[in-house]
Formats: C-alpha cells, structure tokens, sequence
C-alpha cells in the first residue's frame, strides 16, 4: 500500500491528528498506535487511513509537520544567514544542541523504522541526504574563507560535523552519558573548532560559543 499522504478531507482534521500524533509520541516516549491517535484526536481509525494511506504515510507527514511548528524555516535562516561559514558552522552546533531535543521522539520512529519500513527508510534518508548537502556547503564555504585546515576536504568536514552531530550521538551524550544541552554545544563546537579549523588571521575576530 502507498504510504503517500493523499490530503483527504478537510485541513483542520488532518493537522489535529497530526498534532494528537506528536503530543501522545511525547507523553508515551515510544510510538503510539494508530487506535490511540485515532482515539485521541477524536476521529475513526479510517478517518487516519483516508488522510494518510498508513501509518507509514501519518510518521512520514509528522516529520514535516513537527519540523513547521518548530519554526524551522526562522532557524535556517539564522543558521544560513550567519556573516561567515565558521559562525555558521557555530550556529549549526548551538541550534543541534536544543532542536534535537525537541524532534528527539520522532527521530526514534525514523531511526526505527528504517530497517523494516521503506516509506520509512525513504523519509530518514531524505531527511539525512539533505542535512549532509547542507552542511558540505558550509565546509565549502569555510574552505573558500580559508578557515580549513589544509589535511582536511570540505567533504571529509561535512562528513565529521554530520556524523557528530546525528541524533544518536546527541542522545548518547545528553540522555544516557548525562551532558547538559549547553555541555554539548560547547564540547562539540570545541571539537570541530580544534579539528579542522585553522586560527583565525589576526585581525580577524575568533567565533565564540554562545
């Protein structure tokens, strides 16, 4: 069966159960089944199956749908925007740090799911695909600042900064090892900052963690 959603019905029902989805992932800590969403948002299980196709279909429109309410656009741009591809870099960490929290849960089912549900599979690799794009032109853009190390490719830095900051390791870290959010964007900053940055020329001002 399709797990592609198929915008049945009105707008209003399909964010609700979106919404119940997220909040009962929350409050559960694991996935929940489709009768508790149905039962929670206060719509038929068929109701589920119309907007969705499946279940698949429903965890794969979450993603987007948790990444909206989060504000993802607004953080991009801060991330994106930065004056320079170091401090870029420096808001890519400090964002990771907090973002990771908050879309942690879902991260589970993705991560989960990718090894027996292709729909599944297909949304965790979109969503890591364009995260490695992403940050191969920020080491791309640190690189042309001549803020790389000269052992270092942009795309071996892409390849460390996306491997370190995964949800895995962040959950490692924070949830079992027991780092502070603010541990952890200083701790990982400090890692890539000795790693494959150069010092700045002098004159040019250092990035510091914020």
């Amino acid at each position: 069966m399709s797990s592609s959603s198929s915008h049945y019905g009105d707008i209003d029902t399909r964010q609700r159960i979106l919404a119940e989805a997220w909040d009962l992932l929350e409050e559960k800590g694991s996935e929940p089944t489709l009768a508790e969403i149905a039962e929670k948002a206060d719509v038929s299980r068929q109701a589920i199956y119309l907007h969705f196709s499946d279940r698949s279909g429903l965890f794969v429109a979450l993603v987007d749908y948790v990444d909206v309410s989060l504000g993802s656009e607004k953080l991009r741009s801060y991330v994106f925007g930065a004056p320079t591809g170091v401090e870029t870099l420096r808001r890519w960490v400090e964002t990771m740090s907090w973002y990771t929290r908050k879309i942690d849960r879902m991260t589970q089912v993705l991560e989960a799911g990718q090894y027996n549900d292709e729909a599944l599979t297909a949304g965790w690799r979109n969503r890591m695909n364009r995260r490695q794009a992403l940050l191969l032109g920020v080491t791309e853009r640190i690189a042309g600042e001549g803020r790389l190390a000269n052992d270092w490719t942009p795309a071996e830095a892409a390849d460390l900064v996306y491997t370190i900051t995964m949800p895995g390791p962040w959950r490692e870290l924070t949830r079992e090892i027991g780092w502070t959010e603010d541990q952890y964007k200083e701790r990982i900053w400090k890692l890539l900052e000795l790693s494959m940055l150069t010092v700045p020329l002098q004159g040019e001002p250092s990035v510091e963690i914020v």
